[in-house]
């Protein structure tokens, strides 16, 4: 099925994102969590709190393992969708996610991700980041884009715990935090958050090719 992510992620893909905010001394990183400089800037509790509690993993720490490579989501099934359309429960298109040049000094990796229905590459990240110890991460991706005119603030959660064969539980969450005038109301509105998994949730298998 097409994915509305034209719009969203790209609601691209339906990646939303939420874009770079100052936190407030009642709105810290969780307590007991560490998160890399670069990503405290970027959330909030509260931002992960909404998250998690739309089923999210997102996970803390500043040791994530390398997860350089090329992961396929198929199938891609929406779990959670608090948009008045309510997508959750149907398959929009396959996605490949090719992470590389993970740095663990900086924490910045980079994200490129294909709908392999049509070829379609998201728009660049405008920062992308990991946080996580062990086999669990999360990269988290912030874009500015502007489908269908109007201008949105995207933030994007990958989520997983990476194994010999991918990225089990694989998660792709996409948060809308902003956007621009839309009286048509042709996208879905602010603080929309989608949830996507990998076969209700398994496994995003390792790929050879992009």
């Amino acid at each position: 099925m097409k994915k509305l992510q034209t719009c969203f992620l790209t609601l691209t893909t339906a990646c939303i994102l939420f874009s770079a905010c100052k936190k407030s001394k009642d709105d810290s990183t969780p307590a007991g969590e560490t998160f890399p400089t670069p990503i405290q800037s970027m959330i909030t509790q509260s931002m992960v709190d909404s998250l998690r509690a739309s089923g999210a993993n997102v996970y803390s720490g500043i040791a994530p393992a390398i997860v350089n490579g090329i992961y396929y989501m198929r199938p891609d099934s929406c779990t959670f969708d608090n948009s008045p359309g309510n997508f959750a429960g149907t398959l929009f298109a396959d996605y490949k996610f090719r992470f590389t040049n993970q740095d663990n000094t900086t924490f910045n990796i980079t994200v490129e991700q294909k709908n392999t229905s049509n070829g379609n590459l998201s728009p660049t990240p405008v920062s992308s980041y990991i946080s996580g110890s062990g086999n669990n991460f999360s990269i988290f991706i912030l874009r500015t884009v502007s489908p269908l005119g109007v201008p949105v603030q995207q933030f994007n959660v990958l989520s997983g715990t990476l194994t010999a064969g991918g990225v089990q539980n694989f998660k792709n969450v996409l948060y809308l935090r902003s956007k621009g005038s839309d009286p048509g109301n042709t996208l879905p509105p602010a603080g929309t958050i989608r949830v996507f998994v990998t076969g209700a949730p398994g496994l995003a298998a390792t790929s050879t090719t992009f």
